[in-house]
């Protein structure tokens, strides 16, 4: 594991230019803030001057070319020096900037964060804000505006997203308050009553429909009809949209609500039992949908799907719909760790061997995706953010935090 740790840390070096934390050795040659932000959380507790300046760079890069309306743009291309905002957006862009910006700034202190990079966070903030298109405070993604953007057409108000908006409602607060700005801006909302509403809406109980009444009335007579579903199920809807609530089990969102204290803990539990249950750490931590979609599945576009190029293919157990992703993998162990699980070990070990399989002919391993059956390597090699989930797992199972900066 020691070994696999001293290799992650050589990738996020590799991976560090002079615009930012690049996604990938191969294919990805961009910084994408996704990739980045979520790299952040293993490159930061390094300790390492490289990559903290690297690390704050892509903090510079994206407040620089923020959109007039305040969003992060999607990724910055090196080759050609542009900003790209992909072709419906990308919600989760803004809401990683600002948790990505309170990482950064808990690891250094430096203060200089606190003036233009958080006058940006403000400004993404405030675009993700306006997203809500029906003053429920719960925000709306268009298909294809966050990590799952191919023929998983997840859309309205997703769990991933609005988890995002939630915790990024709390790291803005927080950088608000050590930068002496104790006036709270416009659109900032509280987040005990955003966190509320997001339990209500994602994780219904028998008495949610009352309170989802007072700001979502539709959607409280459709938990109240015939439409209903069954409110023991313990882990949050993936989606709510205008044609369906849909109930595919999403890991890595349900794994965030865990770690982030999101999840009440009885949930919590009961999330992580539903990985064993459902196998979804084998062959390899962690497979991030179940079940996969079938063709003809609501929620599933097979005719896109089939014009995509093979690695982005989401057939069942491949890319989006359900194949194993190490850095999903790496909050799933920070998870087991964080909830002193006796499976905590065994799973960095089985991460540690899934940041170790290799397409023939590469030595670098930190694929981007594996088969959800075989564990096959599918996606690109050197990933950041399979390395630094994995130095996040790892420096779990060291004691450290890496959502320390979350209070």
């Amino acid at each position: 594991m020691e070994s696999t740790y001293l290799r992650a840390v050589g990738v996020l070096r590799r991976n560090a230019t002079e615009r930012g934390l690049k996604a990938s050795h191969a294919y990805y040659n961009q910084v994408w803030s996704r990739d980045a932000f979520i790299s952040f959380l293993g490159a930061n507790l390094l300790e390492d001057p490289a990559l903290l300046q690297t690390a704050k760079t892509t903090v510079e890069t994206f407040a620089r070319t923020r959109a007039p309306l305040g969003q992060i743009a999607n990724f910055f291309d090196l080759g050609t020096g542009q900003a790209e905002f992909g072709f419906s957006g990308s919600t989760d862009s803004s809401c990683w900037y600002v948790i990505g910006l309170a990482s950064l700034y808990h690891a250094t202190g430096d203060r200089s964060l606190l003036g233009d990079p958080l006058d940006a966070a403000l400004d993404a903030y405030r675009f993700v804000r306006y997203q809500d298109a029906n003053n429920s405070w719960l925000i709306d993604s268009p298909q294809g505006a966050d990590w799952m953007d191919a023929a998983i057409q997840r859309t309205g108000k997703t769990l991933y997203n609005n988890v995002l908006f939630l915790t990024a409602t709390k790291c803005l607060a927080g950088l608000l308050d050590s930068a002496g700005r104790p006036d709270t801006p416009a659109g900032l909302l509280g987040y005990q009553e955003l966190k509320e509403r997001l339990t209500d809406v994602f994780l219904p109980g028998d008495d949610s429909a009352g309170r989802i009444s007072k700001y979502w009335p539709r959607l409280a007579e459709h938990h109240r009809g015939k439409n209903a579903f069954d409110t023991s199920r313990r882990f949050f809807l993936q989606y709510v949209s205008f044609a369906r609530v849909d109930s595919h089990f999403d890991t890595l969102s349900n794994l965030l609500c865990c770690l982030w204290g999101i999840a009440p803990e009885r949930t919590a539990r009961s999330i992580l039992d539903a990985v064993t249950e459902r196998r979804l750490a084998s062959p390899f931590p962690v497979r991030v949908l179940d079940p996969p979609y079938a063709r003809g599945d609501p929620g599933y576009d097979s005719t896109f799907d089939d014009s995509l190029p093979e690695q982005h293919r989401s057939g069942p157990y491949e890319y989006h719909n359900g194949a194993a992703w190490p850095f999903a993998g790496g909050f799933y162990v920070c998870s087991l760790f964080q909830s002193a699980s006796g499976s905590a070990s065994p799973q960095l070990e089985a991460l540690a061997r899934a940041n170790n399989v290799m397409k023939q002919g590469e030595t670098v391993g930190f694929n981007e995706w594996l088969e959800g059956r075989s564990g096959a390597p599918k996606g690109q090699y050197g990933q950041s953010w399979s390395a630094g989930m994995y130095v996040a797992a790892y420096a779990s199972s060291r004691g450290e935090d890496p959502f320390a900066f979350l209070g």
